[in-house]
């Protein structure tokens, strides 16, 4: 995302003539704030605080080694703060003592890579997702070893399980693009982004196969899609179909994350008991539970088959809240990193939610 988009999203919260502040008042001069214009809203905020975490990241990565700290996010809350987010994190794990199942979800790498770690420990998650890089930019400096310290006593202080933490790959990576230099530059950001990965410790490496952008008709080169667009990836066998083109000797380092709402949009059922075994049926036929690394637990927006990539809150869109209890019920999901990419504000009483259907 570049950052002239910020530009335009201000163009939603500032009118730029006396005439359209006029229209969006009524007779007394007072504001008129309708539905729409508060879901433009929320969205702006949410993109800018997202935005603004990222810059936060990728000047951390351009300081001096000696002025990077270990625990900057901590030190700038006030004590009630803190005291509420670590309440919180209680609340979360007392939910989950009994389960099997690691909930997550993405959480922010900003002023220090180390300080995910301090983040989703704090918020009582089992597993998380992150950047470890600007997601945003194709040009990063190398990792320096500071940071890999700065993460590593994180890690022995907090006591994660590597293998929870579920690094996401670039939104900017395209593997799927006919045009050479984007292809160019979406592989070296991978084998950047795995050789960042590797030097953190960490087991795994989620990224989306991209995308033809209608330009040919198979892409080359994992996540399950919502097969909208041009986008490879949206059914089990085109899945397999990409495993298999791996090198023999590779292969079994290939592996794939189910995204709950990617797979609903695509047309995989998953409402009732029977659909939803079918579902997993047809998975494990297909591709296999070996290969299943993570899951990415996002109600939806859209209906079956509707091929629309819309997260919704657990149990407030088109799959529904039962469809969570057949998987929270499911034990061959458990150990797996579960990583919720809902909307942002309510992770805690989600997470709270799903360990109450197990």
């Amino acid at each position: 995302m570049e950052k002239s988009v910020t530009f335009d999203l201000e163009e939603y919260k500032t009118p730029k003539k006396s005439q359209e502040l006029k229209k969006s008042t009524n007779k007394k001069g007072t504001p008129i704030v309708t539905k729409k214009t508060k879901i433009i809203r929320k969205h702006v905020e949410e993109t800018l605080k997202r935005m603004k975490e990222e810059e936060d990241q990728e000047d951390v990565e351009n300081q001096e080694p000696e002025i990077k700290k270990s625990k900057i996010i901590a030190s700038q809350e006030t004590a009630a703060q803190r005291k509420l987010r670590e309440t919180i994190g209680k609340r979360v794990e007392t939910a989950a003592q009994a389960s099997k199942k690691m909930l997550g979800f993405h959480v922010s790498a900003a002023n220090g890579l180390q300080n995910a770690i301090y983040n989703a420990r704090s918020e009582g998650c089992r597993s998380f997702a992150m950047f470890v890089r600007n997601q945003r930019t194709w040009n990063h400096k190398p990792m320096d070893e500071k940071i890999v310290e700065n993460w590593r006593n994180a890690i022995i202080e907090t006591s994660f399980d590597l293998g929870m933490i579920v690094p996401h790959g670039s939104y900017l990576i395209n593997c799927g693009s006919p045009e050479e230099e984007k292809l160019e530059k979406s592989r070296n950001a991978i084998l950047d982004e795995c050789q960042r990965a590797e030097r953190l410790g960490l087991k795994l490496y989620n990224f989306h196969p991209g995308s033809s952008v209608g330009k040919c008709e198979k892409a080359k080169f994992l996540e399950t899609m919502a097969g909208q667009g041009n986008s490879i990836g949206g059914t089990f066998e085109e899945l397999q179909e990409i495993i298999e083109k791996v090198d023999g000797k590779y292969r079994n380092r290939v592996g794939v994350c189910i995204d709950t709402c990617h797979i609903f949009a695509a047309g995989y059922d998953i409402r009732s008991e029977e659909k939803y075994e079918e579902t997993m049926k047809r998975f494990g036929e297909v591709i296999g539970f070996e290969r299943l690394k993570a899951i990415h637990v996002n109600d939806s927006l859209g209906d079956l088959g509707s091929n629309l990539d819309r997260h919704a809150h657990i149990g407030e869109g088109k799959i529904g809240k039962k469809a969570f209890e057949f998987l929270m019920r499911d034990e061959r999901l458990n150990g797996i990193p579960m990583i919720l990419e809902t909307p942002e504000g309510k992770y805690a009483d989600e997470m709270c939610l799903m360990y109450s259907m197990e």
